[in-house]
């Protein structure tokens, strides 16, 4: 009595062990959008792509930084011999504009028994100064400050696109992925049931053998055909393996990278079968990410180049700034009369530098020029070229299942032939072994018609990533 007690307990404490990890490995099918999302939405290299919008917003700041206001100021003092020899304090502010001029303002205040006589300001309340600064000819239509400002938008709309294009190769990664997780699964269904029959036949025919109904050498191929399948179902589970590996370097979830946990796929017939393929207009192709990237690339370089060019010509800066003196309540008074002025000039006599700059600018924008030409030629053949193999693929697949529909025939024949003693061990694994390779080759045409399709909204820009991820 006591064992039977211990055997029952042992026994319920095993099967409640046992049973979550066998829920675990039924717990329903991973649907393929809901997966998408998952990733798009969880993945390191989508919170990456992310990460564009802030690079782009910074580099545009970075940018405006070129014409943020600037204070400054300057205190010097001499004391030697008990006597103060100078005081002088100069203070101001500079503020660039877009405009290509520089509004200047300060505050002077000097004193002292030696003080340079240049530096001599009359009464005690100092002189204040407002005046413009404006490069006449290098500089006045392009400068550094609006160069970068120039190429600081454009590389936030580049970071924008390569966002997309991020986000558009992890969509294509992670469905890839899928779809061949999908295939090892059905093409290791399918040869599991290959070698349960092929057992079947093997004890069928060791069984007629021991009646007397078979001979030996059919008994000996009968189960050279089950050791092949299951030779076959080794390199199938290798497979499936790997590809379920490789699918899990995407499920990513609020709490890091996933696991399958025994989910199964959806079945590759039904993965985007309701998605068709209308003729694709080429022209459309010119706002793929990638070329509008490269256009891009090309405005950031003709900034350069234009910046290159401008340097080409003198430099002549001029200088205007009234002298305000201080009245008696301690404003500032305008006399027309009061003011400095001045300009500076400079130029290269051989420009040797600055041609050289600027043909290297030329160059650069003559190559990306070449390049966009060339991926744009590169995309519209590969649009075409998947919308020839989307068709093509599609007939094959139709001609397969019908294939296939008539292997599994002739196998049902076969074996009833088989049943009544009219057919042989051999013929009937012929058959077996037909329904078989079709049926992978099925799934594999159905695969290819698939990741067909992907590679289609991959080059033309029409693959439906959800827009809350991007």
């Amino acid at each position: 009595m006591i064992k039977v007690v211990i055997y029952t307990y042992f026994w319920c404490l095993c099967t409640m062990c046992l049973l979550p990890r066998a829920q675990a490995q039924d717990s329903g099918v991973l649907d393929f959008e809901q997966y998408i999302q998952d990733v798009l939405a969880h993945h390191p290299l989508s919170a990456k792509a992310r990460l564009n919008a802030q690079k782009a917003e910074a580099t545009v700041r970075a940018a405006r930084g070129n014409f943020d206001p600037v204070a400054s100021a300057d205190f010097s003092q001499k004391h030697y011999d008990e006597e103060i020899y100078y005081r002088k304090l100069a203070s101001g502010v500079r503020i660039p504009t877009v405009a290509g001029f520089d509004l200047v303002a300060g505050y002077e205040k000097n004193s002292g028994y030696n003080l340079n006589p240049e530096n001599y300001i009359a009464g005690d309340d100092g002189l204040w100064n407002a005046g413009i600064e404006l490069n006449v000819l290098q500089g006045l239509l392009m400068d550094e400050g609006r160069t970068a400002l120039k190429q600081a938008k454009a590389y936030a709309a580049i970071a924008e696109q390569e966002q997309v294009l991020q986000t558009n190769d992890l969509y294509f990664s992670a469905a890839e992925a899928y779809f061949y997780w999908a295939n090892s699964h059905q093409s290791l269904s399918i040869v599991k049931e290959s070698v349960e029959l092929a057992g079947n036949y093997f004890e069928n025919t060791k069984t007629a053998y021991i009646n007397g109904e078979k001979t030996a050498m059919d008994t000996l191929e009968a189960f050279t055909v089950w050791q092949d399948r299951q030779n076959l179902l080794q390199s199938a589970q290798s497979s499936y393996v790997s590809t379920v590996r490789n699918l899990e370097n995407f499920l990513w979830d609020q709490d890091g990278n996933a696991y399958l946990q025994g989910r199964a796929p959806e079945q590759l017939e039904s993965l985007r079968e309701e998605v068709t393929v209308p003729p694709y207009a080429i022209d459309s192709l010119e706002q793929h990410p990638m070329l509008q990237k490269s256009r891009l690339d090309i405005t950031a370089l003709e900034a350069e180049r234009r910046m290159k060019q401008e340097k080409l010509l003198p430099k002549l800066k001029l200088k205007y700034m009234p002298l305000l003196t201080p009245d008696g309540e301690g404003l500032p008074g305008y006399n027309e009369n009061d003011y400095k002025w001045g300009f500076s000039f400079s130029f290269p006599l051989l420009l040797r530098g600055e041609r050289g700059n600027l043909q290297l600018s030329k160059i650069k924008v003559r190559e990306k020029l070449l390049d966009l030409e060339n991926k744009t030629l590169g995309l519209q053949n590969k649009v075409l070229n998947s919308q020839a193999q989307i068709g093509l693929l599609a007939n094959q697949v139709a001609n397969q299942q019908q294939n296939v529909e008539g292997y599994e025939r002739l196998l049902w024949a076969e074996s009833e032939k088989f049943n009544y003693g009219e057919s042989s061990v051999f013929l009937l694994n012929k058959r077996q072994e037909k329904y078989l390779e079709g049926q992978l080759k099925l799934v594999d045409l159905i695969t290819k018609w698939q990741l067909e399709k992907l590679k289609f909204g991959y080059f033309s820009n029409t693959l439906e990533v959800p827009g809350e991820v991007q």
